[in-house]
């Protein structure tokens, strides 16, 4: 009898676990799904190790002279300091962002591009000849770097439909982009009653700008030297920031000057693994103000600790 009783005993606690185990295993895998695991700037306990915006020392800010500033940490998506952050200016070269932004997004890396007209572009100006061929890579270092006009009107006279084409292109993508105060009329970035932008749009266009490997690379590229298709004509290539060698964790982005516009800078920045972006509109000295900025920046905010 008491065989019979162990038995029915093992029999029930046999069809118990066996249905019990899978819910048990259910529950465990729930568990350890929405558990995320933690990577360097990833999450710990649902909570986003970097989405605390950093804490203010109430440090004054420096006495900057720009018409327009921004600073934004990027690491959590937060303005920690503006000025007319909203008013449209003149830009000059730093719409040269997105004259990059949109080739890039049609233009291949090793495409071929000819040089035309745009060899007699004026303003700063790579040293391009008519009928040179070079890859969109090569241009794009070439207006990147140097600031090359005649590199951005290339650009711009190989899209299809040519310069008017491609400066649509650029106005369809700022309204894509959801800017309110930009227009383009131009790759370069002449002053134009109907070129303009705000330090929040152009921050808009370079955060765009720099989810392209390729992009962020020529961004922080202090040097370069590009050579025509057929290795006839070579050009070397300085990047105009000079904050690249002067200023610890700079990695770009684009200068631009005109006498309208004045002196224009914006600055990527990273820093223990925190990267800001500052720009900068209308000053009479760009890389002193950015400088001060940048040491600002740093000094009187804190992140939160890993």
């Amino acid at each position: 009898m008491k065989y019979y009783l162990y038995s029915a005993i093992l029999i029930i606690f046999a069809v118990v676990t066996a249905v019990a185990a899978p819910l048990l295993l259910d529950l465990s895998e729930t568990y350890f799904t929405n558990l995320e695991i933690p990577s360097n700037n990833s999450q710990v306990a649902g909570i986003q190790k970097y989405n605390i915006p950093p804490v203010s020392k109430n440090l004054p800010v420096p006495n900057l002279g720009a018409r327009a500033i921004l600073v934004k940490d990027l690491t959590t998506n937060t303005v920690l300091y503006q000025k007319n952050a909203n008013i449209s200016f003149p830009i000059a070269s730093t719409t040269k962002i997105m004259t990059a932004l949109v080739a890039s997004e049609y233009f291949k890396q090793n495409d071929v591009l000819t040089v035309t007209s745009s060899a007699n572009i004026p303003g700063s100006k790579v040293g391009l000849f008519r009928g040179e061929d070079l890859s969109f890579r090569s241009l794009l270092y070439g207006m990147l770097l140097s600031s090359g006009n005649d590199a951005a009107f290339t650009l711009a006279e190989n899209y299809p439909g040519g310069v008017l084409s491609f400066v649509s292109a650029m106005n369809k993508k700022a309204a894509a982009l959801e800017l309110k105060n930009t227009h383009f009329d131009n790759p370069a970035g002449f002053d134009s009653r109907g070129q303009f932008s705000s330090v929040s749009d152009l921050s808009k266009i370079t955060e765009e700008a720099l989810k392209d490997y390729q992009l962020s690379r020529i961004f922080a590229t202090k040097e370069t030297n590009i050579v025509s298709l057929n290795k006839k004509y070579s050009h070397q290539l300085f990047n105009l920031n000079r904050l690249l060698s002067d200023v610890r964790g700079v990695l770009g982005v684009k200068t631009g000057t005109t006498e309208e516009a004045k002196e224009n800078l914006v600055t990527l920045v990273e820093r223990e693994g925190h990267k800001v972006l500052l720009i900068l509109l209308g000053s009479d000295n760009r890389f002193s103000e950015t400088t001060s900025l940048i040491d600002w920046t740093y000094q009187n905010f804190q992140w939160p600790k890993d």
